[in-house]
């Protein structure tokens, strides 16, 4: 009987999938066919990574109780576990509980969405991680070009240096943490292909690969002919990669990672070396991935005229970058040429120690990219990634984008992060006069119990204080903008006014210069 309830749940099954392909991709058969197997692949996949943390739990539930073969403590059965706890408590399961439910919707149009919203044109090509090709995972010179299956045990704070050369001829390579089992299961692939331009993240199971993570707000830094620095470190919740110093992605955990014990790499690379360390710090900085020292602007003199013609030098148009209809409102005019590279992105600024105070601000100037899905600024201190920093204030722009295809409004997130979590967030639909392709000029300014937040002279926003202003000595700018300079600056007040030249109009009830 329950062989019959078996096969007729299956044959349910199959005949969802083949009508939900069919509704996904109408009468394209090439399509359906694709998106089918596709979606059994996946499905079938998880079922096996399902299978892996199941064992991994009763091997640690066997050890905790005891090892006794006649001991009943000892003898751990499938009844006796709760599956909704363990994928409560660990993120690698909620991965693929999430993934098994988008496969159960739109699979291949959702994550296509998810990409495109995902995507810094001007820094990074991205591609469907659906459109999955197992050629790309196999090399004709199957010998590892560095091969270690004494790496010992992973545990969280262990990192992995892989270091070499890219020849010219480079096409493609990987990194592989892998299990030392029948199957050689890979619970990390890190595959850089130099022609599209994308480092692949992925996992195999049983001969099965999943889902490709390729998406990273990081643009694509690896060059034929040059040295390369990739780290993985391992944290209890995903991997955590960075390239050449800088944090790339974070990986979630699909297979156990307490049973990875060989570590090779293939695929067109010279000169391999591998330096383990347990660290207390991630990412590991190098000489192009070093902070920069934030200018500082303050003026001995705490006032200025208010006459003064130069009262603050900021930009008086807007720097039209691509063609389209005249603006009419009054804007900067940037002091930058078009070829003006500008800050590198991530970017980590350095403050002295203290020097964030009242009566002082940050000014961020740069250009909101073309096609902008969002940016963020984090006044934080200390440089890492990991452990996760304090973030007095983190301001994050996110832009929306109507049926016309015009970018609306600023979606604008503020928030801090302190004693190990996110406060409330704070969200409002704002007009930030962020316009695509356009030059801005930012203001954080530090009042008396609030970050202030001004773009061309324009307040737009508040954010009240949640930890002290002197933690901060760091500043960290990612996302859809380029980045021309970064300072602190001097709040002056105005003479004869109880007024700084940058003053919230709702605390005051005169607004004028």
């Amino acid at each position: 009987m329950t062989a019959l309830v078996l096969l007729a749940c299956g044959t349910v099954r199959e005949f969802y999938d083949l009508f939900d392909a069919f509704c996904l991709n109408g009468f394209n058969l090439t399509r359906i066919l694709r998106y089918y197997r596709t979606k059994k692949r996946l499905n079938l996949f998880n079922f096996y990574c399902r299978e892996r943390w199941l064992c991994q739990f009763k091997k640690n539930a066997k050890g905790r109780s005891g090892n006794e073969p006649g001991s009943m403590q000892g003898r751990a059965s499938v009844d006796d576990i709760d599956f909704a706890s363990i994928e409560a408590a660990s993120e690698a399961i909620d991965d693929f509980g999430r993934s098994c439910r988008q496969n159960q919707l739109q699979f291949l149009n959702a994550e296509r969405q998810h990409l495109e919203q995902l995507k810094y044109l001007d820094d990074i090509e991205v591609v469907d991680g659906t459109k999955f090709n197992a050629s790309f995972y196999e090399y004709s010179d199957a010998i590892p070009k560095y091969y270690n299956d004494q790496i010992g045990q992973l545990r969280e704070g262990v990192s992995f240096t892989i270091s070499g050369k890219i020849p010219i001829n480079c096409e493609r390579f990987s990194i592989n943490f892998t299990h030392n089992n029948e199957t050689r299961d890979i619970a990390l692939h890190i595959n850089p292909r130099l022609p599209q331009n994308y480092i692949v993240r992925n996992s195999k199971v049983q001969e099965l690969w999943g889902r490709e993570e390729v998406s990273s707000a990081l643009p694509f830094m690896l060059r034929r002919g040059d040295n390369f620095s990739i780290q993985v470190l391992v944290t209890e919740a995903c991997y955590m990669i960075s390239v050449n110093g800088h944090h790339f992605a974070e990986y979630a955990h699909r297979l156990p990672y307490a049973s990875v014990r060989i570590l090779e790499v293939k695929g067109d690379v010279e000169q391999v070396n591998m330096q383990c360390d347990e660290v207390q710090a991630y990412p590991k900085r190098l000489p192009e991935s070093q902070a920069r020292a934030i200018a500082l602007l303050l003026d001995d003199e705490d006032e200025i005229d208010g006459s003064s013609a130069d009262l603050i030098n900021i930009p008086r148009e807007w720097c039209v970058i691509s063609s389209g209809p005249k603006q009419a409102d009054v804007s900067p005019k940037s002091t930058h040429s078009e070829n003006d590279q500008g800050l590198t992105l991530p970017y980590y600024g350095v403050l002295p120690p203290n020097s964030l105070r009242e009566g002082r601000y940050l000014r961020i100037e740069g250009r909101v990219r073309l096609l902008p899905h969002s940016f963020y600024i984090n006044l934080q201190q200390g440089q890492n990634i990991w452990p996760h920093p304090v973030i007095a204030f983190h301001l994050n722009p996110r832009f929306s984008q109507g049926s016309s295809g015009a970018i609306g409004k600023a979606v604008v997130c503020r928030n801090a992060w302190y004693n190990g979590n996110w406060a409330q967030e704070e969200r409002s639909e704002l007009d930030t006069n962020f316009r695509p392709g356009r030059t801005f000029n930012l203001a954080i300014v530090c009042a008396a119990d609030a970050f202030e937040v001004y773009v061309n002279r324009k307040f737009i926003t508040a954010f009240k204080y949640h930890v002290k202003l002197d933690l901060v000595d760091t500043v960290y700018i990612q996302g859809d903008i380029k980045l021309w300079n970064v300072t602190l600056e001097q709040n002056l007040k105005i003479r004869g006014k109880d007024l700084r030249i940058y003053h919230n109009p709702i605390c005051t009830e005169e607004y004028e210069i």
